[in-house]
């Protein structure tokens, strides 16, 4: 849902969708390390992000992503993790500019399942990986690895699983968002009820 929210509803809407979504999700079934229900932020950042591109504004989505990257990459904590082990957000972050040509297509003619497929799925793709990207702000940079009972030294043992686990997890929500996406999108545009994005 997190790119839909945005997509449909446009950054600022799209954003407090999901805000009201992780809210009640959290609310209804909060996680068992109390902190974890504030990743959630993750969520609001990326559906900020899918409605940005959609809205033509892909430079700020590209700032983002550098200015979370460059923080942690200045952290001392950022010296014992491997690298690479970021590699799916580093193929987002440049995904921006393929998003923002694909996107603007989206609007120089009328949608359709050729313009939009596209631009759905590398929107959902940044939009996910920027939610990572936020939660591996939190965690590492603003220190949030000192609530879990895990030593520094298995710090970069959890990012390596990750590598390989995030990207598939956000393959997985790229795929249904656009599988899903696509049709809305087209009905809405056909029926003409609502105009989106909202804003």
């Amino acid at each position: 849902m997190i790119p839909l929210e945005g997509i449909i509803g446009g950054p600022i809407p799209g954003g407090c969708a999901a805000l009201i979504g992780v809210l009640v999700g959290r609310i209804a079934k909060p996680e068992f390390y109390f902190v974890e229900n504030l990743f959630g932020i993750g969520e609001v950042v990326g559906a900020f992000a899918a409605g940005l591109l959609f809205a033509g504004r892909w430079k700020t989505v590209f700032v983002i992503y550098v200015a979370l990257l460059i923080a942690f990459l200045l952290h001392p904590i950022a010296r014992v993790i491997p690298l690479w082990t970021l590699w799916d957000v580093y193929v987002a972050c440049l995904a921006v500019f393929p998003a923002a040509y694909v996107t603007k297509k989206v609007f120089d003619s009328k949608p359709d399942p050729k313009t939009l497929l596209p631009a759905i799925a590398l929107t959902s793709f940044i939009s996910v990986e920027l939610d990572v990207m936020v939660r591996i702000f939190m965690l590492i940079v603003m220190g949030l690895y000192q609530v879990y009972p895990i030593p520094i030294e298995l710090i970069p043992g959890v990012f390596i699983a990750g590598a390989f686990v995030t990207p598939l997890e956000a393959m997985y929500t790229t795929v249904m968002a656009t599988i899903v996406g696509v049709p809305i999108l087209i009905s809405l545009e056909r029926t003409g009820l609502v105009r989106w994005p909202f804003s």
